[in-house]
């Protein structure tokens, strides 16, 4: 079966323990993961080492994996407006737990505050060398959409009132700027998610919390109209949980932030 996995923001002990649940129910499961492998959680290296050793996945990029990338090789996807060039998106993020990534890396907490205090370019490329090459390509290569012919996965968002992947998503991707802002920075409105949609397929999303649509009811995914939003606020609720969706039975599995307890639920997709 095929497995959706929400944000994981380093927040490894969680991960572990998800995949050992999907693990012992589904010993063949492909894991699809919806992007942020670091920044925030305390071991963002430790994520990305696990995410290499494992087998039939596939991944999605997500905005925090995108400035990374800016970071670590220069390029980016989608680059934000203000965050263009690598000493914004630097200071940018060390807001946004990119501290807790460098220091997952080894980098000495001097080198990091001294280079905070004087950034340039090639004072973050000296602070970055420690992060490995196998790490810098898994960076590089993150595409930004996976789909199968009944659901899509990306990042942060697709436009509801655009059909999904018709014409194909790269084609989509190419002509339109916006678009590819919306796939790694967008967020839904509460209309939106309810709002009915021409897309073909069920697209799965993670980037916004969904705390930030439920206030004070529990922390599970959200199934709006033919999407269905998947980041359970792990690594920035303080009962925030990861979350994974199991596409061929609309269940999903889920362990609390500090890898203790795994719980299960069901929900019915709209259509």
């Amino acid at each position: 079966m095929r497995w959706i996995i929400g944000d994981i923001h380093g927040m490894l002990k969680p991960l572990e323990l998800l995949l050992d649940a999907i693990g012992r129910r589904d010993p063949t499961a492909e894991l699809i993961f919806a992007g942020d492998y670091v920044n925030r959680g305390p071991d963002s290296k430790g994520v990305v080492d696990l995410l290499l050793q494992l087998k039939r996945t596939r991944f999605v990029r997500g905005n925090h994996d995108d400035t990374f990338d800016l970071l670590l090789n220069g390029r980016c996807f989608a680059p934000h407006d203000q965050l263009a060039t690598l000493v914004p998106t630097f200071e940018h993020f060390m807001k946004y737990g990119l501290e807790q990534t460098l220091l997952s890396y080894g980098i000495e907490w001097a080198a990091l505050e001294q280079t905070r205090r004087h950034p340039t370019q090639q004072s973050i490329a000296t602070l970055l060398d420690p992060v490995p090459i196998a790490h810098r390509q898994f960076f590089r290569k993150l595409p930004v959409v996976q789909e199968d012919n009944e659901f899509f996965v990306i990042h942060a968002k697709w436009d509801p009132d655009e059909n999904a992947g018709e014409p194909s998503f790269a084609q989509q991707l190419s002509r339109s700027v916006q678009f590819r802002h919306d796939v790694i920075w967008g967020r839904f409105t509460g209309p939106e998610i309810l709002s009915t949609k021409p897309w073909d397929r069920i697209g799965f999303f993670g980037h916004t919390p969904v705390t930030m649509y439920r206030k004070g009811e529990d922390i599970a995914p959200i199934v709006g109209t033919k999407c269905v939003l998947l980041d359970t606020a792990c690594a920035v609720h303080i009962d925030g949980r990861l979350t994974a969706w199991c596409v061929e039975e609309s269940t999903w599995l889920q362990v609390d932030r500090q890898g203790r307890w795994v719980r299960e639920g069901t929900s019915e997709l709209a259509q």
